[in-house]
């Protein structure tokens, strides 16, 4: 016969299956990934294109200007993403990439050493975001170096991670 315990299980049944096929049908499958506006390569000298010459790299106050933090969360996020969009967006055999990259990667060590330690910071949305980010980029200049440019396949979710934290920081988040 059926004990107490068997008629539980048996009448727990149905109500599991049906939660587990809603369940199925909510959860998004990992095919239909979100569309990302990923940018077109970039060929050009990156420091040009922020407004910098071959001569304002090597000038102290003018790297000081363009790459400092300025300790005020938002003005320096801001800037953090514009260059890391640059460097995302580098393609092979782009002059200056290397330098650049190592730029880049010294202005997020600075953004993340200067923002990690602030309560007021690190509970927003917009820092974790652009945390993630970071850690993307940073971890492909520490594994094939500042010379070779961000690979295609991880492109989509950077931008992503860029995106989603510049709209965190539009609605002050």
């Amino acid at each position: 016969g059926c004990t107490e315990g068997d008629a539980s299980e048996t009448s727990r049944r149905p109500f599991i299956l049906s939660f587990a096929a809603s369940a199925a049908t909510v959860m998004p499958r990992p095919g239909s990934a979100i569309e990302v506006d990923v940018p077109d390569r970039i060929n050009a000298d990156p420091y040009e294109l922020i407004g910098m010459t071959e001569v304002d790299t090597e000038n102290a106050k003018l790297d000081r200007a363009e790459f400092y933090m300025h300790k005020v969360y938002k003005t320096d996020t801001y800037q953090v993403l514009k260059h890391m969009k640059i460097s995302a967006s580098l393609d092979k055999g782009t002059p200056n990439m290397e330098k650049w990259n190592k730029r880049i990667k010294e202005e997020m060590n600075d953004w993340v050493a200067l923002y990690r330690r602030q309560d007021a910071v690190v509970g927003r949305q917009s820092y974790y975001s652009l945390y993630s980010a970071v850690n993307t980029l940073a971890s492909h200049f520490t594994s094939y170096g500042p010379k070779f440019p961000f690979p295609n396949k991880r492109r989509p979710r950077f931008f992503e991670l860029i995106n989603t934290t510049e709209k965190y920081l539009e609605k002050g988040k």
